[in-house]
C-alpha cells in the first residue's frame, strides 16, 4: 500500500467586518474632528437698511403742560411719590410737620407697614374686578395705574394711622398735614423758569444763556411758599429745535420727521416751523414718552434724513482689492461674426529686437464710472503693456493699480468681492450706499471679519 502525504491546504483569510467598520468610523471622526480646527471660522453677517446716528446734533427746548405747586405753612416734607409717578387727583402728595423727629420714629419702626388679611382680599378682589373690565391689552397701562392708586391710597391711610399713634404716644405736636392732589398728572421734582412756556410764548434767547434747575425732592425745612413739585398735566408735548438753513431745506418739504433724542431713542411726530430772529425753529409735536423726559428740558436732536439712510456694515467686514483703474479710451469694442460685441484691451508685445505687435485681451468689466473702467488685476499681469486702439500710447499696467473698499459677499456659498461707497462711518460701523454698480444690497450675506476669508473659497 502506498504512503499516503498530508498535503497543507492554506486557509483563506476573512475579512473582518468589525475592524473594517471601525476603521470607517475612525477615519470619519479624523476627519469631522480634527480638519475643523485647522479650518478658520467664517462668521456671516447680514447686511440691513440703516443709518449711523447723525454727527449733527440741534439744541431742543421740552415744552409741556405743567403746573407748579406751593406751600402754604412752613415745616419738613414726606414726599410719598417718585419723580415720574402718576397721580390722581385728590391722592395723597405729601405730608408736612414742624418737627421731623416723628418721621424718624417711623421710619426707625421695628415693623413694617403691613396691610391686614381683610386689606390684601379687598385688594384681591379690586384687582380682579379691575382686569375684567378691562376690554384688551390697550387698557392694561390704565388697569396698572388704577391700581397702583388704590394700593397707595390704601397705604396712605395706614401711615396715617401710624403717624397719630407716634403722636400719641410721644406727646409731639408737629402741626402735621396732609396735602392732597387738586388734579391728575406725572409729578416732578425738578423746577426752573420754563414751566410757562408754550410754543406761542416762546423767545429765542431761552437757548442762550446758563440753565438753572432745583431738584426739590429732599428733607428738608420747607418756608411758606416754596416750591414743593409740579405736575405733568398733559400727555402731550412739543421739542422746539433750533436748525439751520440747511435742515429746514431737508426737513420742510414733509409733514413728519424722524429723529433721535440724545443719541437713544428715535420717535418720528409731527413737524411744523417758525422762523424768529432770522432763525429756523422746527417745532416736534407729541403725544407719548413725556414722563421719561421730566427731568430734562434741553435735549440734543439729530434727524434723520434721506442722505444718511444705507447699507450699514461692522468695521470688520472691511477688505481691500487691488484693480486696473483705466481710462476709458484705453478700450476697444469688437464685433464678432454672430453679432456679438466684446470689449478688451490692446496688449502689447515686443520680441526684443525692436519689433512690436498687437493682441486684443477680452476684459471682464468690474465696474465703472465716467472716466474709468476697473478691472481684475488677475486677467493681466502688471508688467504688461497696453495702448490706445490707434495704438499712440503705451502704458504698463501697473500704474493702473489702485485699492478699492468692499466686502465679501458669500451669498452663493463662496466669497466674492464687492465695492462699496461709504456715506458716514463710526468706530463699528460703516454706512454706504444703497443699490451702487458692484455693490451690496439690502439682506444680502458677507463675511463678518474680512481677515477670515480667500476670494473664491468655499464658505459652506
Amino acid at each position: 500500500m502506498a504512503e499516503q502525504r498530508a498535503i497543507k491546504i492554506k486557509q483563506r483569510k476573512e475579512v473582518n467586518i468589525g475592524i473594517v467598520i471601525f476603521l470607517f468610523v475612525l477615519v470619519y471622526l479624523t476627519i469631522n474632528v480634527f480638519v475643523p480646527f485647522g479650518k478658520r471660522e467664517i462668521s456671516i453677517y447680514e447686511v440691513p437698511l440703516g443709518q449711523l446716528y447723525s454727527k449733527e446734533t440741534f439744541k431742543g427746548l421740552i415744552v409741556r403742560e405743567e403746573e407748579v405747586y406751593t406751600t402754604d405753612s412752613t415745616g419738613y416734607i414726606n414726599y410719598y411719590f417718585k419723580e415720574g409717578d402718576k397721580i390722581s387727583k385728590n391722592e395723597s402728595v405729601y405730608s408736612i410737620g414742624t418737627d421731623s423727629s416723628v418721621y424718624d420714629r417711623l421710619s426707625t419702626a421695628k415693623e413694617g407697614i403691613k396691610l391686614s388679611s381683610d386689606e390684601i382680599s379687598d385688594l384681591k378682589y379690586f384687582i380682579n374686578k379691575t382686569y375684567l373690565n378691562a376690554s384688551d391689552f390697550k387698557d392694561y397701562e390704565s388697569v396698572h395705574d388704577d391700581i397702583l392708586n388704590y394700593y397707595r391710597r390704601t397705604m396712605d391711610r395706614k401711615v396715617m394711622v401710624r403717624l397719630n399713634e407716634i403722636i400719641s404716644v410721644t406727646g409731639l405736636n408737629s402741626g402735621f398735614n396732609i396735602v392732597d392732589s387738586s388734579s391728575s398728572g406725572i409729578i416732578s421734582y425738578f423746577i426752573d423758569a420754563y414751566s410757562n412756556v408754550n410754543t406761542s410764548n416762546f423767545n429765542p434767547s431761552m437757548f442762550s444763556g446758563d440753565y438753572k434747575s432745583e431738584y426739590t425732592y429732599k428733607m428738608d425745612m420747607f418756608d411758606k411758599g416754596s416750591i414743593v413739585y409740579k405736575l405733568i398735566t398733559s400727555d402731550e408735548w412739543n421739542i422746539i429745535v433750533e436748525i439751520n438753513n440747511e435742515m429746514f431745506a431737508k426737513l420742510s418739504t414733509g409733514s413728519k420727521v424722524t429723529f433721535t433724542i440724545d443719541g437713544e431713542q428715535k420717535l418720528t411726530a409731527p413737524v411744523t416751523f417758525m422762523r424768529c430772529d432770522d432763525k429756523y425753529y422746527a417745532i416736534l409735536k407729541l403725544d407719548r414718552y413725556v414722563s421719561n423726559y421730566t427731568t430734562e428740558r434741553f435735549v440734543g436732536i439729530s434727524f434723520d434724513t434721506e442722505e444718511n439712510i444705507g447699507l450699514k456694515i461692522p468695521v470688520t467686514s472691511l477688505a481691500y482689492k487691488d484693480y486696473y483703474r483705466i481710462p476709458v479710451d484705453y478700450f476697444m469694442t469688437v464685433k464678432e461674426k454672430d453679432g456679438s460685441e466684446k470689449k478688451g484691451l490692446v496688449v502689447v508685445r515686443n520680441d526684443g529686437k525692436g519689433e512690436k505687435s498687437y493682441g486684443f485681451l477680452e476684459t471682464e468689466i468690474f465696474w465703472k464710472d465716467n472716466v474709468f473702467y476697473y478691472i481684475s488685476t488677475d486677467l493681466i499681469s502688471s508688467g504688461e503693456y497696453i495702448t490706445k486702439p490707434d495704438k499712440t500710447e503705451d502704458t504698463m499696467l501697473y500704474t493702473f493699480t489702485v485699492k478699492l473698499e468692499g466686502a465679501y459677499n458669500i451669498n452663493n456659498g463662496y466669497a466674492v468681492f464687492r465695492r462699496i461707497e461709504r456715506m458716514d462711518s463710526d468706530k463699528d460701523y460703516v454706512l454706504v450706499k444703497r443699490n451702487s454698480a458692484a455693490g451690496l444690497n439690502a439682506f444680502d450675506h458677507i463675511a463678518l471679519n474680512a481677515f477670515n476669508v480667500v476670494e473664491g473659497a468655499v464658505i459652506y
